[in-house]
């Protein structure tokens, strides 16, 4: 008997099929709504200008290929606590905030995770929908998985999230994403965002927060206001932050676990059982798109060159959400589908069924999760009103 015979085919990836039919599909007219990265108009990913210029700066200027410490790039971590909690907040200047440079966000997701684990909590809430990686991360930790409502016509569903919320158990954990909701779009307002923190505060909920796709709604500060609107209700929390997006740094896997704290000394201790989990799964972490974030943010000239690339991003994605919206009004007649102008982000999702995301693929070349998720920045303007006039076929 082999070793491995123990094991079961586990199903494949959904979305990664679905780009692989795609890519597969030889009909001249289809659209890819499914891949979660940003494309420009030309259906590229492109490598940001300012990205390029800083590595070309960061690798003319190295001399060493050495390891740079559990916590990876410092200069890099010290960015992020800015960007997060802003860069005049009093946990700063009183050690109540830790930062370890991460392989992405998922990485810093598994360490937020792995920390809550030794905290005690058993089991973490996520919202209804989520990404899927939020609960195959809570689960590959041995925990349970509850979720929370979250989206309702088209808008956060408020009194549902706080409803269900406020079943947790002093020690559970919960995953708020924070701007550009992956898959709906639909963010909570600030006020939402003060009423979670309370929530947690007085339920003894341990939050994560998940940044993914900093300023892709409103810009780098306002995007911020929500979560740290929590930040002071709540008092602590732990945080993911991802660059793949905002940086366009995908295959770099750059990311950054943070957590603030009533005291220092609580995070001090925090900070051995993160450098701990670190140690024992990737030992150190990955320098180099770290380093090119802090090459960017070092360097003033590089930092507007990269800020206006992030807003020409928004902007390109805020007018195919527009263009979207409208055209799709106009075939359906549904109001409810005016709301997708009023979300944020890569993301928003459709109303249709598993089985019309299925028929849509096989008559008309639309490919999409059954979720009905849609990649927004995927889009093409001149492909926006046969796509919508097509998909109103569908759409229930």
């Amino acid at each position: 008997m082999s070793h491995f015979s123990p094991l079961s085919t586990l199903p494949p990836d959904a979305l990664l099929g679905l780009m692989t039919a795609y890519r597969a599909d030889e009909r001249s007219e289809k659209f890819d709504l499914g891949v979660g990265v940003y494309k420009d108009e030309n259906g590229e990913t492109p490598i940001l200008s300012a990205v390029r210029k800083a590595e070309a700066k960061l690798l003319a200027a190295q001399t060493t290929k050495v390891y740079e410490g559990p916590r990876g790039n410092t200069d890099f971590c010290a960015h992020i606590e800015k960007f997060v909690f802003g860069a005049d907040h009093p946990a700063l200047k009183e050690n109540r905030v830790l930062s370890f440079t991460a392989p992405g966000g998922c990485g810093a997701l598994f360490l937020g995770v792995g920390l809550m684990r030794r905290m005690g909590t058993r089991r973490v809430w996520v919202s209804k929908p989520t990404w899927p990686n939020h609960p195959n991360v809570v689960k590959s930790l041995g925990l349970e998985v509850k979720d929370y409502a979250y989206a309702r016509d088209g808008a956060f569903y408020r009194l549902g999230a706080l409803a269900d919320l406020s079943t947790a158990e002093p020690g559970d954990g919960v995953i708020l994403q924070g701007p550009c909701h992956n898959p709906t779009g639909i963010d909570p307002s600030t006020d939402d965002w003060r009423e979670l923190g309370k929530l947690c505060r007085d339920k003894g909920v341990i939050a994560l927060l998940d940044v993914a796709y900093h300023g892709f709604a409103s810009g780098l500060d306002r995007d911020m206001d929500g979560v740290r609107a929590f930040i002071e209700e709540a008092g602590e929390a732990l945080v993911s932050y991802s660059c793949s997006k905002n940086f366009g740094l995908y295959r770099e896997r750059t990311g950054c676990f943070l957590a603030i704290g009533k005291t220092a000394e609580g995070i001090a201790a925090a900070t051995t059982h993160v450098a701990d989990m670190g140690r024992a799964t990737w030992s150190m972490p990955p320098a180099h798109g770290a380093g090119i974030v802090a090459t960017v943010l070092d360097d003033p000239d590089l930092r507007a060159e990269w800020e206006a690339e992030l807003t020409a991003m928004r902007t390109r994605m805020i007018a195919l959400r527009t263009a979207l919206s409208d055209a799709l009004v106009s075939h359906t007649g549904s109001n409810l589908l005016a709301a997708l102008k009023t979300q944020n982000g890569m993301f928003s999702q459709l109303p249709i069924s598993a089985e019309d995301t299925a028929r849509a693929r096989d008559a008309d070349g639309i490919y999409m999760p059954s979720s009905g998720r849609i990649n927004i920045a995927g889009l093409h303007a001149s492909d926006i009103p046969r796509l919508a006039e097509t998909l109103a076929r569908y759409l229930v």
